[in-house]
């Protein structure tokens, strides 16, 4: 059931990356939901268009357009920011989000595969925000980062992950610093558990290597959460347009953890 708050999104116009699926393709979704009007990118021009296509399946008044961002590219991240600023005729809420590492030990880490997710995590989003900020200081936008909430917790055998997703933290509350007197406001939330395909393929990978069922390694993975169960991508995104919205507008240089209860584990 989706019951709106009232977030006082209608009028807001927000850019999505990372957006064809997934977290990305939920806060998007969430944000027309509350009446803002959003773009969202990803590298693959087929399934962003399908995402957009999507998304007004289910919210036939959804004013979502789609359009290619590539962010291992720093020339498309400023072409896409532009774009997207020009066809809002402003921006209100810029939402960054990215690909997922592959999950490898240090040994197993090259230097390339270490520089390929430093551009792809830190160097897109900080070039993402630098591109937004002049528009989003015209009354004073917010920037909300998806950031995994393992980010806290490296696990092992994740070492890229491990070593980037905190400067996504890092990044985040020194803009908040450094923007706030322009009213900007800049913020984490950091998901774990959150039912997804991946999840569920990782799901599936682990019973296969363990010789298990998928059953006992979601039960395995569940005992670690307090609330007992994975959320929905519809929870973590609610929690994504409140923080991103003028309703949050004296929270800013913080982490949600949107997590279960699982961070509080710890």
């Amino acid at each position: 059931m989706h019951g709106s708050m009232d977030l006082n999104l209608a009028n807001q116009r927000a850019l999505v990356t990372a957006a064809s699926g997934g977290i990305g393709l939920a806060a998007a979704e969430a944000l027309c939901r509350e009446g803002a009007t959003v773009l969202i990118t990803s590298s693959d021009a087929v399934n962003i268009t399908e995402a957009a296509q999507e998304i007004r399946g289910r919210l036939s008044d959804a004013a979502i357009d789609a359009f290619v961002l590539d962010l291992r590219d720093p020339e498309s991240i400023a072409a896409g920011v532009a774009h997207a600023v020009e066809e809002l005729g402003g921006l209100d809420i810029l939402i960054t989000n990215h690909g997922g590492p592959p999950n490898r030990s240090l040994e197993e880490t090259d230097p390339q595969t270490l520089d390929d997710w430093y551009g792809q995590i830190i160097r897109s989003t900080a070039m993402l925000c630098r591109h937004a900020l002049p528009a989003l200081r015209d009354g004073g936008g917010t920037i909300t980062h998806l950031v995994g909430a393992s980010a806290r917790q490296p696990r092992a055998d994740a070492i890229v992950g491990a070593m980037l997703r905190p400067g996504l933290f890092g990044l985040s509350k020194a803009l908040s610093r450094e923007e706030g007197p322009h009213g900007i406001r800049s913020n984490c939330v950091a998901p774990r558990g959150i039912s997804s395909d991946r999840i569920t393929s990782k799901l599936r990978d682990r019973a296969e290597r363990e010789g298990t069922s998928v059953a006992e390694v979601e039960a395995h993975r569940t005992a670690a959460i307090p609330l007992g169960r994975f959320g929905t991508p519809d929870e973590f995104a609610r929690a994504v347009a409140f923080i991103s919205s003028p309703a949050a507008s004296y929270i800013t240089g913080t982490v949600l953890a949107v997590d279960g209860g699982w961070s509080a584990m710890l």
